[in-house]
């Protein structure tokens, strides 16, 4: 038997529905459970704590850590402002036109 264990369980883990201490029959299943795990509490959780899955042979522990604090919130409108300067035109045929702006 092979386990999925949560190693702190975050105010976000209790209120997913998620399940701790899951058991596989095979290393494979317990392997691809705690990616899609790790996956979904890095997108959906609240981004208070970065979660990583680590093997430790028949348990696989998933971590967590704090995220450091994001100092620059304001990226979007210099994206924004980059994106228009482009020159670039990224499509899948050369010979069709872009879409107009």
């Amino acid at each position: 038997m092979y386990t999925i264990q949560i190693e702190k369980e975050c105010g976000c883990f209790k209120k997913s529905g998620m399940e701790n201490n899951r058991t596989f029959e095979t290393k494979e299943d317990a392997i691809a459970a705690a990616r899609v795990m790790e996956c979904r509490m890095n997108q959906e959780f609240c981004f208070k704590h970065f979660f990583e899955a680590v093997d430790y042979g028949d348990k696989i522990i998933i971590h967590s850590t704090l995220r450091p604090e994001d100092d620059d919130e304001d990226d979007y409108p210099d994206l924004k402002e980059l994106m228009a300067k482009n020159k670039i035109n990224i499509g899948f045929d050369a010979t069709e036109e872009p879409p107009q702006k």
